[in-house]
């Protein structure tokens, strides 16, 4: 049976060495995105890696165009739309 220190001897160390020069995953992002409002959160839905913008709990997005999500004062917003 071997003991402790033959063990430990045969245990290699995990280690990788990255080269960040040449990444084995390159991102390059849709030049258009697909926002939708999730909480204080606008998050991409059609990227291949999720990503989000906080934009605050006072803050309500109404639409979408060219240059990105349309966001209005939640405020503002609620008492413009009030229904009477």
């Amino acid at each position: 049976m071997p003991n402790e220190e033959e063990v430990n001897s045969e245990e290699k160390p995990i280690e990788e060495i990255l080269n960040f020069d040449k990444p084995d995953f390159t991102f390059v992002p849709k030049e258009t995105h697909e926002w939708r409002q999730r909480g204080p959160y606008c998050v991409c839905l059609s990227c291949e890696l999720s990503h989000a913008v906080f934009i605050g709990m006072d803050k309500i997005m109404i639409g979408q165009n060219e240059k990105g999500p349309i966001l209005v004062n939640r405020k503002e917003y609620e008492r413009r739309n009030k229904k009477k």
